[in-house]
Order: C-alpha cells, then sequence, then structure tokens
C-alpha cells in the first residue's frame, strides 16, 4: 500500500477514536449525574406529640413504679444470696506435707 492510504487509514480512525471517545463521556455522564448541581433535601419537620401531658406523665409514674419494683427485686435477691448462699467450710484439696522429706 502506498503511504498516502496509510495516512489516510489513519485520519479516518482517529477521527471514529474522537467520535467513539466523545460518545463514551456522554455516556459516563449520564450514567452518574454531576455533582455540580445540588440537591435540595426537604428538611425534616418535628412530628408532633400524639400523647398529651397528662398521658405522658401517667406514663413516667408507671414506669418509675415498675423500675423500683424491680431494683426491690433485685435487693432481694441480693440479700437472699448474702445471707444463705454462704458455702460450708470444705478439706483442703492436698495436704500439707512436711518440709523437710522429699519425696523421690
Amino acid at each position: 500500500m502506498s503511504d498516502r492510504l496509510i495516512e489516510l487509514a489513519i485520519e479516518a480512525l482517529e477521527s471514529k477514536r474522537a467520535a467513539i471517545d466523545v460518545e463514551i463521556a456522554q455516556l459516563r455522564k449520564d450514567l452518574r449525574p454531576t455533582r455540580s448541581r445540588r440537591q435540595v433535601r426537604a428538611r425534616r419537620t418535628l412530628k408532633k406529640s400524639r400523647i398529651s401531658a397528662a398521658g405522658r406523665k401517667a406514663l413516667s409514674e408507671r414506669m418509675k413504679a415498675r423500675w423500683a419494683e424491680w431494683r426491690a427485686e433485685r435487693a432481694k435477691e441480693a440479700a437472699e444470696a448474702r445471707k444463705g448462699g454462704r458455702r460450708a467450710k470444705t478439706k483442703p484439696k492436698h495436704k500439707a506435707r512436711p518440709m523437710g522429706r522429699k519425696k523421690s
């Protein structure tokens, strides 16, 4: 082939490559939106409480009573463990050997 034909083929392939690069860039842009545009988020609004003040107070009193009962039970269990849970003295597992003699 002549040099001119090779040069024309290279130019055609380079122009195709440029077109392909432009298409790839466009597809990547479409794939993920640009970060320059800030998305406005809706602010969270505080939800209105659906329980009345009297209801909150009653609930608080019930929970305080529940926890007081739980603490009393735990204290009772701890007192019983201290009072009746003592272990009897046991014999030592090994007898003390006289110091002068060694076992051979």
